[in-house]
């Protein structure tokens, strides 16, 4: 996980430990972040995140997080997963 100025960057393969540090980190800082993008190359390993993520842009609906937006992600143990997500 890396911020640049009003940028995030996360790493999609984080366990359930990290996602739980991840909410520690956001949630006070969830006014500062614009945008959360995702690593290249990264795969989710967790719903867990992905609810988070969800969550993140419930709260602050202007937050650009697009692979919440892109709705699936391919991941080499599950194929391709797809989600439906609604503001």
């Amino acid at each position: 996980m890396k911020i640049d100025g009003d940028v995030l960057t996360i790493d999609l393969n984080m366990s359930m430990d990290e996602v739980i540090k991840f909410e520690e980190f956001i949630r006070p800082r969830i006014e500062y972040v614009e945008k959360i993008e995702t690593e290249e190359s990264s795969v989710l390993a967790s719903s867990a995140l992905l609810s988070l993520l969800a969550s993140i842009k419930k709260t602050r609906p202007e937050i650009e997080i697009e692979f919440l937006e892109k709705g699936s992600s391919i991941s080499p143990e599950y194929g391709t997963v797809h989600w439906t997500y609604h503001d």
